[in-house]
């Protein structure tokens, strides 16, 4: 499996790249919409498309991510349908072996854990965010 790898407040996740178009810098204005969930930042034009933008540190952490140039987008399509996940910065398209992808559960989360040369990190399901897609 091939995972892009991101940050989120200096700390490392990753996403498969199966869904992956682009990654763009975040140097677009991005739209406010009002009444939407709270880790919809709004809405941006990419390359002709309209895509919702999420911050992933509102979803991970409950806390909004500063808008700035130094951000990055990584725009996705699940189901014809397109989004951009809103980060801190990107780092590297790895190759995973599925043996070094885990489950994690607790009473509250489950997830799955990449543990791969010494490094671990939390593996998000980029499906998980289809329910937030509505344009």
């Amino acid at each position: 499996m091939k995972i892009l790898t991101f940050y989120i407040n200096d700390k490392k996740y990753g996403v498969s790249i199966d869904h992956i178009i682009t990654i763009e810098k975040n140097d677009r204005k991005i739209t406010d919409i009002p009444k939407t969930n709270p880790i919809i930042r709004g809405v941006v034009n990419v390359r002709s498309r309209i895509c919702p933008v999420i911050d992933l540190r509102m979803y991970l952490e409950s806390t909004e991510n500063e808008l700035n140039e130094e951000k990055k987008l990584i725009l996705f399509e699940i189901n014809e349908r397109n989004g951009a996940l809103l980060v801190d910065n990107t780092d590297n398209i790895m190759d995973v072996d599925s043996t070094n992808i885990e489950e994690f559960e607790s009473e509250r989360v489950k997830t799955k854990v990449v543990n791969q040369d010494n490094d671990v990190f939390v593996l998000i399901d980029i499906n998980d965010f289809d329910t937030f897609l509505d344009n």
